[in-house]
């Protein structure tokens, strides 16, 4: 009897596994009847398609059939461990989760992928393939104008050229001559910026980009120009979108300055530039905030806030560091975006919050890969609200051993520097800085959101 006992409960517990799988494939589809027209196309057209076509930074097309097929086993390999689409490593088990750019394949869809390299990849019925997309390469689209349907950007600013030579070190390129033609052409008084978006001018320029930070210089009345953010670039991160309420003030006497990390890719690239697309709000209309952007944190300290860059770093052969500092805020702030930043020795970076009631939570982790930078844009209603007071911790583990797949070389000891085999760590909140009364009310307001019963729609 206990014999038949325990055969039950084993064909049970199969019966639940391949119920469970089947599931997870989209309705009416088995493992069987996976195909690549039917199934696998849709999924990677419409979320590989962008990047995986030819004059863009991805190593293979994935468009075709015989293209696909080729990469199978390792298309399989890179979902099931979520390694593609790139660019996402917030780590899952901890903190906010809720972002408006998450480009994770759902699990449906890795299933899906999954089981049709499992069955062979059969290719199926032409007939059921989606109608092609002609994508752009990186230099001949906007992602503001063409994913978020904002038409073209009010003001486009491009860099100085650069002639890049075919073989040398990391090539920095900091002119001194400042950009202020386009804006005292354009801009016949302040206008508030909506967002910006960087991408290279043309698609030799996007070879031998690395990343690139503009930033606004302004005149005041008792000493030199200040600096401030405008943008940034790199390669997986294109845009900065401020909150709809929020936004950054242009000035027509304003100077746009650059600073371009360029590499060599063998043959010389003559001219290299990049392009600065600005949105700005309707004439005479001005948010409710004028938003600080990205404050950037290092371990605990923050450079735009007038503490030092964090340089102390070294990291022995076959070892690990870790770099951790605090900061409190002297305002109540909204962040609405998170991006970290190391290099090839990066392990994760994260971000704490401890309250002046004395709470402490996590705010996100992220487990860095140095391939995909990634500003991750909260939803609206998840976006941290930190009233002042409150402690912000900051921690970087930096992993100089064997055990991590990007490292070059184990063997050397590293230290703080600009190029790829040094280190940094920095985070960079996207904030805004709130007055008390609406930010108790934004306080309130995300309340009542939380307790608002499932049946109201939330």
């Amino acid at each position: 009897m206990r014999a038949i006992k325990g055969l039950q409960s084993l064909w049970l517990a199969r019966a639940a596994a391949v119920l469970v799988a089947a599931l997870a494939l989209p309705a009416a589809a088995s493992a069987q009847d996976v195909t690549y027209a039917g199934d696998v196309a849709r999924v990677l057209q419409e979320n590989c398609g962008r990047c995986h076509h030819p004059g863009t930074a991805a190593p293979m097309a994935l468009q075709t059939y015989e293209q696909v097929r080729r990469w199978g086993s390792r298309i399989k390999t890179a979902v099931e461990n979520r390694m593609m689409p790139p660019g996402w490593y917030i780590d899952r088990t901890v903190g906010i989760q809720h972002f408006k750019n998450d480009p994770s394949l759902s699990d449906q869809e890795i299933e899906t992928i999954v089981a049709w390299v499992e069955s062979g990849m059969p290719a199926g019925d032409p007939s059921q393939l989606p109608e092609p997309v002609e994508w752009k390469s990186d230099h001949e689209y906007w992602a503001l104008e063409d994913e978020q349907g904002w038409g073209p950007p009010d003001l486009i600013i491009e860099s100085p050229p650069f002639t890049v030579p075919a073989n040398s070190g990391d090539q920095w390129w900091e002119p001194d001559a400042a950009i202020a033609d386009v804006l005292n052409t354009e801009l016949t008084e302040g206008r508030w910026i909506r967002a910006v978006e960087t991408r290279p001018a043309d698609s030799e320029s996007g070879y031998v980009f690395h990343h690139a930070n503009t930033t606004l210089r302004r005149a005041t009345a008792d000493g030199p120009r200040t600096p401030a953010y405008l943008s940034s670039a790199a390669v997986g991160k294109r845009t900065d979108i401020y909150p709809d309420d929020a936004g950054k003030l242009l000035l027509p006497d304003d100077d746009i300055h650059f600073s371009m990390h360029l590499f060599p890719i063998g043959r010389e690239v003559v001219d290299a530039q990049i392009q600065i697309g600005v949105w700005l709000y309707p004439e005479g209309e001005d948010p409710k905030f004028a938003t600080n952007d990205e404050i950037l944190f290092n371990s605990g300290e923050s450079r735009d806030l007038g503490l030092p860059r964090y340089t102390d770093l070294l990291i022995p052969p076959h070892g690990y560091q870790m770099l951790r500092g605090n900061f409190v805020l002297e305002q109540n702030a909204r962040v609405h975006s998170i991006r970290g930043h190391m290099h090839l020795r990066g392990g994760y970076q994260m971000m704490e919050a401890i309250y002046p009631d004395g709470r402490r939570e996590v705010i996100n982790k992220i487990d860095w890969n140095h391939l995909w930078h990634t500003t991750h844009i909260y939803e609206d209603d998840a976006q941290p609200l930190l009233p002042k007071g409150t402690v912000i911790i900051s921690s970087s583990l930096l992993d100089n051993t064997a055990d991590n797949p990007s490292n070059p070389d184990p063997d050397q000891w590293v230290v703080y520097g600009r190029r790829s085999v040094s280190e940094m760590a920095h985070i960079r909140f996207g904030i805004t800085w709130i007055p008390d009364e609406d930010f108790e009310k934004m306080v309130a307001e995300r309340e009542r959101l939380k307790a608002r019963p499932v049946s109201d729609g939330g």
